[in-house]
């Protein structure tokens, strides 16, 4: 059964599972301290990964927006006469 990552429990009970394993051949007075030691740390480790990821997510979806509405300024500045060429078509009339 996949487990859920994205929440709290979910990381924890992943972690339990799996690290109970790894640390079954180390000696029962140091295993629990150890494990929940892994655990926190594990889990501020994830914890700082997930922020940094939406921080990255974040600006590079406002550089996009950014982006997107450079261009389309540049788009109707294409469509708009400039001064010169108002002038020019005045003339030409």
């Amino acid at each position: 059964m996949a487990k859920d990552l994205n929440t709290k429990e979910g990381r924890s009970s992943f972690l339990k599972d799996y690290l109970d394993d790894l640390l079954s051949g180390i000696n029962d007075s140091y295993g629990p301290i150890l494990l929940g030691e892994l655990e926190k740390r594990l889990e501020k480790t994830i914890s700082d990964f997930n922020g940094e990821i939406e921080e990255a997510f974040s600006m590079l979806k406002k550089k996009t927006e950014d982006k997107e509405a450079f261009y389309a300024s540049m788009d109707s500045d294409k469509n708009s006469k400039t001064e010169w060429e108002k002038k020019l078509e005045e003339v030409e009339k």
